[in-house]
């Protein structure tokens, strides 16, 4: 399902929200590449039993021999499977320092990895020493999704969960869609990391820190003549309402990766009506959506709309990874 799946060495697995399948999901791609030097590591606590919040059952995550797996001292003393440590990393965790091991026996572990980008990116670059293919197990909520620039693709989990209404789950989805879809910035612009940046049609540049002040008065500066504006972490909702109250239209906003864009999905058209183009400097494919009908916590969707609904909103492979083999098609 995963086209031209050799070409992605580092992917991430990302849920819409709890419970949308995405352990689920997880171990379907283990499955499939079990016979390959596959590296597993997690942004956070995964493959825990018990749900921390909702405290419902979790799926397992599955490894096999042979494995490469990123995760903390802590964890390893609660699996039953044998393993050699290969490298004590500097990557630390609440839950203890992270080691990288070798699994030697069939059975289940919990992953818990660095929740920063820096220690993540560190840590990938670590894995592909030793895996010829990285799992990262994420979740939008731990997100701006911490090793983005180490990524090569995303596959996106997505439940009834997220809400008892299908119609707000297909709303957020696309959001994200358009969002993973932003194409590359060939802008050859020194990027500031810890500004805001203005540039307008006379190439006039303003530089500025993040506050609303700061915001209105670069505003007022570049006449509303703006070309070009750089923005270096989140874009908020807040971020989106000062945009629209400052009546800026027609330029084009760089970003450093898709992750970025935190606004509502229901503000998900205000780039096309005030005519932005959005670039970023990081891009990272969405490659497989899974669906997972079924919410523990209210109402589920019918499995057969859900699939029909999502299918007609992309052209990226859609399926139920409990129905389906993830690679079938």
């Amino acid at each position: 399902m995963i086209k031209n799946s050799d070409a992605y060495r580092t992917i991430g697995i990302v849920g819409l929200a709890k419970n949308t399948g995405k352990t689920t999901t997880f171990n379907a791609l283990i499955e499939h590449y079990r016979h390959e030097t596959l590296g597993l590591t997690s942004i956070g606590l995964d493959g825990e039993a018990i749900d921390q919040v909702n405290f419902l059952p979790k799926p397992k995550i599955n490894v096999y021999p042979g494995m490469i797996v990123a995760t903390t001292e802590a964890c390893l003393e609660q699996t039953l499977v044998s393993y050699d440590v290969l490298v004590k990393t500097p990557c630390a965790t609440a839950l203890g320092q992270v080691f990288l091991v070798r699994i030697l026996s069939q059975g289940t572990i919990m992953l818990a990895g660095p929740s920063t980008n820096q220690d993540m990116n560190v840590l990938l670059k670590l894995m592909k020493m030793y895996a010829k293919r990285i799992f990262v197990d994420g979740a939008f909520s731990r997100m701006t999704f911490s090793a983005m620039s180490e990524l090569d693709g995303i596959v996106l989990a997505v439940g009834a969960s997220f809400s008892p209404i299908l119609e707000d789950t297909l709303m957020k989805t696309k959001h994200i869609l358009t969002v993973f879809s932003y194409p590359i910035s060939e802008s050859t612009i020194d990027h500031p990391k810890a500004s805001w940046m203005i540039m307008t049609k006379n190439q006039m540049i303003i530089r500025m820190n993040k506050s609303e002040e700061a915001f209105r008065h670069a505003i007022l500066e570049s006449k509303g003549d703006v070309q070009k504006m750089i923005v270096h972490g989140a874009i908020t909702t807040r971020w989106m309402d000062m945009l629209i109250d400052a009546r800026l239209h027609d330029f084009t906003l760089l970003i450093d990766d898709p992750t970025k864009l935190l606004f509502h999905h229901r503000m998900h058209d205000v780039f096309e009506k005030l005519r932005i183009r959005v670039e970023v400097i990081k891009p990272c494919p969405i490659l497989l959506i899974t669906i997972n009908p079924f919410s523990p916590n209210g109402p589920s969707y019918d499995e057969a709309t859900m699939l029909q609904y999502m299918k007609a909103i992309t052209d990226i492979p859609v399926i139920n990874v409990k129905q389906e083999d993830i690679y079938a098609q």
